[in-house]
């Protein structure tokens, strides 16, 4: 879910960003920003789903073992997917290149983070018995 939000929001920002004009009748620019839309809702939803518990074995047995991600870093994922998607900046983006540099940081910042719990959970699943 997480993936696919990404993904939706960088497809929705190329049209929404770059395009200027109608397609079959419909505006670019408000179908990229539907787009992004989705993406950011599909996103946020994941990120939120990171704070689930996820219980391997019967209580009270070693399987039991879990990892949490930090409800701050969660916080902070969510505040970067807003700032993605907001058209609020701290450097508004007609300041090109530097417009896009903070969106395209937030984004780094969050496309690691994302990997990063993929791996802390996927490692510890494969070290639970």
């Amino acid at each position: 879910m997480v993936w696919l939000g990404l993904v939706l929001v960088v497809a929705g920002a190329v049209p929404a960003l770059t395009a200027d004009g109608e397609l079959g009748g419909v505006d670019m620019t408000v179908a990229g920003a539907a787009v992004m839309a989705v993406g950011a809702v599909l996103l946020v939803a994941g990120i939120l789903r990171l704070r689930r518990r996820r219980r391997a074995g019967p209580p009270g047995s070693a399987a039991q073992a879990y990892y949490r991600t930090s409800t701050g870093k969660i916080v902070a994922m969510v505040v970067a997917v807003v700032y993605i998607v907001s058209p609020i900046d701290l450097i508004p983006d007609v300041f090109l290149p530097f417009g896009i540099v903070d969106d395209a940081t937030a984004l780094t910042w969050l496309l690691f983070a994302l990997g990063q719990e993929y791996t802390r959970r996927s490692r510890r699943e494969h070290r639970a018995p």
